[in-house]
């Protein structure tokens, strides 16, 4: 037998499956912003990806490159600077995890 799933049935089983490896995992946000954000994956709504203990980093401030930035995070830890952070979905361009990081 077929099961037929509604639209929003579907949507949010994606939407659980792709959340679902990044869920209280430590990741990295790259935005289309000069800012960039480390932190443990908390959750997400509509509009936001929720992140706890943050590294709300602005590349701008540096001269390290945001994977030179992001080596030196993996390497040496995460230093949060804030408690909590909502990163706009629509301005995400990247997620990965920060054991994802090549160091070469």
């Amino acid at each position: 037998m077929i099961q037929i799933l509604k639209v929003t049935d579907f949507a949010q089983t994606v939407r659980k499956n792709m959340k679902e490896p990044y869920l209280n995992k430590k990741v990295v946000i790259d935005t289309d912003t000069r800012w960039i954000y480390i932190g443990k994956f908390a959750g997400e709504d509509d509009k936001y990806i929720i992140l706890e203990e943050v590294d709300a980093f602005d590349v701008s401030e540096t001269s390290l490159s945001k994977h030179e930035y992001l080596r030196m995070v993996k390497k040496d830890g995460i230093a949060p600077n804030r408690k909590k952070v909502k990163v706009l979905k629509s301005r995400v361009v990247a997620i990965s995890l920060l054991d994802d990081i090549m160091e070469e």
